[in-house]
């Protein structure tokens, strides 16, 4: 896969790859370790009755390039899998970094540092267990929020994450080490349909907040006024002194156009030229300039993710954070919640340092009330394994799916210097389509490149030349969360025609702004399109591809434990509340009825503030 091109290492002779992604995989669940063993059994035994390991290099490489020009959807996706798998282990390499000249940094537009976060306190839980008057089971935007509110109203909060405590003092240096530590399943958790979509989403203290972009919208008010009409949820409308505050308190900027770096700037240009809507992104990091690192934690903690805002100020005010605690239960007496059970637990890639999972149990008695805030996949999870909530629990998943389009230009464009996701163009909002310039790191954005074996190794030498774009989708299209095995859970997703045809729409305007900003060629990651040059445009937007064809990614998972004053309709009440339960709430992007259409954080944090708002004063 890594034959070593143009001054590139040779994997396996110059840089050890396989070892440490082995390492790696320790982190995933069963099922999924299991399905990855199966995909490279079946990637080693194509070329029957020869093994891919016993050919010869120029024998692996005409392989290779047969599966890249293939025509059948498995054989792309078995070389998709083995390219990401490859370059995540290759890519992440010293030697590497430097023959391609990708460097990974944080900092502030003075250089100096953010003053440092407020204490956690002891984030190790108790033998046995604790008692509170609320206990919330998760840490990102919602039971981080969640948690200040109902502690700065006095009340006894305590927060429990299944994930470890990170911050810029212990972030893993090794971005395979940070993969296996800040995700959930190593950031492989999979929406199996056609087509299966990553959904990574993080497990440590903050949540998603550690590892996202930091992008800060607030929900259109066109979203807020249908929810408010067709779900009951009277308060939608009313959420603007809710997003000013977190505003203020995360200090949300918009970027600087003269420093967020070319590929923002491209995208702005491309933008004008074609007489596109948009602006710089507006982010949770003060005066952050430089930004490659975030998928791994914000090296600086320029970033304000929950970790570093909102659980401190929960924490001054009298709450608890615990690390390391997987609940798998809600605790009821009668209809009524009253604690929650769980494990003394770590991501599996840290057994070997702390303890193993589930060598103690860990309950919790709650006075007051039980806040599940787990996120779109893991609540509706917990809710599945207590059995509460009904029948639309883990259904009306959405995902908003995305795709990468990369675009080579003349001009070195150094994606990863600069902000990572900087400039939004939202001229397409009424076909549902958000574009967005987003670089991923070298680890992440290396296996989406074309090509394989020499050539996809020439791609990467090239990856300073490359621009990208993402293309976002305001889905009407629905999955379900469902049981797995313990410790795991299954999530599906039925991508529609017309969702396909949207994001095909979408993909072609992403071009056009490439086009326009002077790109030479466009890589719009559907196998029997490859590249794309001006001339091809016309052509490509009159072809239909069927939603297989499409290679997606989704990183806003919502939906699953909806809010609707009809119970025949939703999982929760107004006012977060489970249906049919008493003192058993949700406050997270589960509540969202249908698609936000854009990043959800601020949304999120403002239906916590509402949640435990009306809690507190139940409370009182």
């Amino acid at each position: 896969m890594a034959p070593g091109v143009g001054g590139l290492p040779v994997a396996e002779r110059d840089v050890e790859v396989s070892g440490p992604v082995a390492e790696f995989m320790r982190s995933l669940s069963p099922k999924a370790l299991g399905q990855m063993r199966l995909g490279l059994r079946i990637f080693e035994w194509l070329p029957f009755p020869r093994r891919f390991s016993h050919l010869d290099a120029a024998a692996r490489d005409r392989f290779l390039q047969r599966l890249e020009r293939s025509r059948l959807g498995l054989k792309h996706e078995l070389l998709l899998m083995a390219k990401v798998l490859s370059t995540l282990g290759y890519a992440v390499t010293p030697q590497v970094r430097g023959a391609i000249g990708f460097e990974v940094g944080c900092g502030l537009a003075d250089g100096s540092l953010p003053e440092p976060a407020g204490s956690l306190g002891d984030t190790e839980p108790p033998a046995g267990g604790e008692e509170c008057d609320v206990v919330i089971v998760g840490s990102g935007a919602g039971g981080a929020v969640a948690a200040a509110t109902l502690a700065e109203a006095g009340l006894d909060v305590l927060v429990l994450e299944a994930g470890g405590h990170y911050n810029r003092d212990n972030y893993p240096s090794d971005q395979l080490d940070a993969i296996a530590n800040l995700y959930r399943e190593g950031g492989l958790t999979i929406a199996a349909g056609k087509p299966a979509i990553p959904v990574p989403v993080a497990r440590a203290v903050g949540g998603t907040t550690v590892i996202n972009s930091g992008t800060c919208f607030r929900a259109p008010d066109p979203v807020l006024e249908d929810w408010r009409q067709r779900f009951g949820i009277g308060w939608a409308g009313q959420l603007d002194a809710d997003f000013a505050e977190a505003e203020d308190f995360l200090r949300v900027t918009p970027l600087d156009p003269e420093r967020m770096g070319r590929n923002g700037q491209l995208a702005m240009e491309g933008a004008a030229a074609v007489g596109a809507s948009g602006g710089p992104i507006s982010r949770n990091a003060g005066s952050c300039v430089q930004c490659s690192s975030c998928p791994f934690g914000c090296a600086i903690d320029a970033k304000r993710g929950m970790h570093v805002s909102y659980l401190p100020r929960a924490v001054a005010a009298g709450a608890r954070v615990r690390a390391g605690v997987e609940v798998d239960r809600v605790l009821f007496e009668g209809d009524r919640a009253v604690g929650v059970a769980g494990a003394v637990a770590v991501p599996a890639a840290m057994r070997r340092q702390v303890r193993p999972r589930g060598e103690s149990r860990f309950t919790v008695r709650a006075r007051r009330a039980v806040i599940v805030a787990g996120g779109a996949l893991g609540t509706p999870e917990l809710l599945l394994r207590s059995g509460v909530g009904g029948g639309q629990v883990g259904r009306n998943l959405h995902i908003h799916p995305a795709c990468w389009v990369g675009a080579r230009y003349e001009e070195e464009v150094r994606g990863w210097d600069g902000v990572m996701q900087s400039f939004y163009i939202d001229q397409w909002e009424p076909q549902r389509i958000l574009l967005e310039a987003t670089f991923t790191p070298l680890a992440f954005g290396g296996g989406w490149l074309l090509g394989a074996g020499r050539s996809h190794q020439e791609a990467m030498l090239d990856f300073g030349h490359i621009g990208s774009i993402g293309v976002h989708l305001s889905d009407e299209s629905a999955g379900r969360v469902g049981l797995g095995t313990p410790g795991s859970l299954r999530a599906s997703y039925r991508l529609t025609r017309d969702d396909a045809d949207r994001l095909a729409f979408g993909i072609a305007r992403a071009a056009e702004v490439h086009f326009a900003a002077g790109a030479t060629e466009v890589y719009p990651n559907i196998a029997r399109v490859g590249t794309l040059r001006p001339n091809d445009l016309a052509g490509f937007e009159a072809t239909r591809f069927r939603p297989a064809e499409l290679r997606l990614e989704a990183f806003h998972p919502m939906g699953t434990a909806r809010i609707s004053a009809d119970p025949r309709a939703g999982v929760c009440a107004t006012d977060g509340s489970v249906h049919g339960t008493e003192g058993l709430y949700v406050a997270d992007a589960s509540l969202f009825p249908t698609s936000v259409g854009v990043n959800p954080m601020m949304t999120v944090i403002a239906f916590a503030k509402q949640v435990a708002r009306r809690l507190a004063s139940v409370a009182a």
